[in-house]
């Protein structure tokens, strides 16, 4: 009886035993699919306003640093209308530089800005604090049904900027126009 019981357990261990090295070699044989991920253009057209700064009463337009905020519409499926806010300096460069996160509906998206300033229209008396800028827009990373999403590059070189235009008639309220190629895992997927 005893022989029978040990038979009994050798002959189930075994089973078990080749049944889960079965299971093991099956799993690892599957192949795992890559999903290839396209970029994606994202067109936004911003309007900001700069931040009366705290212990002010008014807007320096000559300030050095600051923040802007505004509504933001992207005509991108997926983005829509949302809130942008920003936090800018202007180094001895002359450029405006900075950071910024634009706010929707699904998610956030953040990025950073480089802006270098356009010659300046001839003075008259309407144009005097008219300015517009040039410049680069890269993501960086985003949040909720956004995340994972970062500026497009292509293998095996580096990221390819987008670009950024800015306009203002007085130095304070600014329209811009953001275009950048940027790539974002599929949705469900993790970034």
């Amino acid at each position: 009886m005893r022989r029978r019981i040990y038979l009994v357990g050798t002959v189930v261990a075994t089973a078990s035993l080749v049944i889960g090295a079965g299971i093991a070699t099956a799993a690892s044989s599957t192949k795992t699919k890559t999903v290839k991920v396209k970029p994606i253009v994202l067109k936004c057209n911003i309007t900001m306003t700069t931040e009366v700064p705290a212990g002010s009463t008014s807007v320096d337009p000559t300030a050095a640093q600051g923040n802007q905020y505004g509504p933001t519409h992207c005509q991108t499926k997926g983005f829509g209308a949302g809130m942008i806010g920003d936090s800018f300096t202007v180094p001895d460069s002359g450029d405006t530089v900075g950071t910024y996160v634009e706010y929707f509906k699904a998610g956030s998206v953040t990025g950073a800005f480089d802006l270098t300033p356009n010659e300046a229209p001839p003075l008259t008396s309407s144009s005097f604090s008219s300015q517009s800028w040039t410049g680069t827009v890269t993501v960086l990373s985003g949040t909720g049904v956004y995340k994972g999403i970062k500026t497009y590059k292509p293998k095996h070189k580096p990221a390819i900027p987008g670009v950024l235009d800015c306009t203002s008639p007085d130095s304070v309220h600014l329209t811009c126009t953001e275009k950048i190629k940027v790539t974002m895992p599929p949705a469900g997927s993790t970034a």
